[in-house]
């Protein structure tokens, strides 16, 4: 099994706080760690912060974010530099969400993600992609998803790393569709480790993801089984995934590892 995690610019700005957490789970041995990106590139300088703290602290691969909402080409070209120059040569290549919740492409930038995966591979950048299990809430449905992801394959991305989903049906859907359109990309899962139940629906009914009642039924006001439900799940879903072929794995951390560390360390006595 390999891993990797995600890590958001905290509001604070208290990047040794991430990187501590990070580290709490680095002896997993991660492939890599992505940086978000904000929209409309609001937190551009938070995301290069927190890039700035991993390097300064880790030799761990760092993959950032790089959304195409309202960059220019220009604009996109200055970031990747500034990237470049802190030593960042891998990102993930995604369309991202303006600030009023609509898209608009910028007049002088790129209008879909396979254009922005080319422009980018221009500067001997490695890119990965988003797959979805359940349809982008701004998709035409899953076929029009997967035409996308082998635009987005051709156009020179090695791997792409899928919303988090907790219907191993829509997982299965999307391998299934994978191998049926001949797309030669490395999958990997997204996994989110459950805080907090009612966040989560909250998060998930503005991605568009379906949260199944036998998941939210184990929840209740108890954190510490809340906690164990949370792991149990999670395992749960890893080992399906991996019975379907599965075997990388990037987690969601919120910028925490406390569930992240039970889980894996329960995985490891199992496999």
């Amino acid at each position: 099994m390999k891993l990797s995690y995600e890590f958001y610019p905290p509001k604070e700005l208290d990047y040794q706080k991430v990187v501590n957490e990070f580290l709490l789970m680095e002896k997993y041995a991660p492939r890599f760690v992505s940086i978000t990106y904000g929209a409309m590139g609001g937190s551009q300088e938070k995301s290069e912060g927190l890039i700035k703290a991993f390097k300064e602290n880790t030799d761990v691969d760092i993959v950032a974010h790089l959304t195409l909402v309202g960059k220019s080409k220009g604009d996109i070209t200055k970031i990747i530099h500034e990237f470049k120059s802190l030593g960042v040569n891998k990102v993930v290549a995604l369309r991202g969400d303006s600030l009023e919740g609509k898209f608009e492409a910028h007049p002088e930038g790129f209008f879909n993600t396979a254009d922005f995966v080319k422009f980018l591979k221009e500067f001997g950048l490695e890119v990965y992609v988003s797959a979805y299990p359940e349809p982008h809430p701004d998709s035409e449905g899953f076929d029009f998803d997967l035409n996308l992801l082998k635009e987005k394959t051709l156009a020179g991305s090695s791997e792409c790393i899928s919303q988090f989903c907790f219907s191993m049906k829509s997982y299965k859907e999307l391998i299934d569709g994978i191998s049926k359109k001949e797309i030669k990309n490395n999958l990997t899962a997204g996994i989110m480790p459950i805080y907090n139940i009612q966040s989560l629906c909250n998060m998930a009914a503005k991605c568009g993801i379906n949260i199944p009642s036998e998941i939210i039924e184990q929840f209740s006001e108890d954190q510490e089984q809340n906690d164990r439900a949370a792991v149990n799940i999670c395992i749960k879903q890893i080992k399906d995934l991996q019975n379907m072929g599965i075997n990388n794995f990037h987690f969601y951390t919120l910028n925490q590892s406390s569930l992240i560390l039970k889980i894996l360390d329960e995985l490891s006595l199992t496999q």
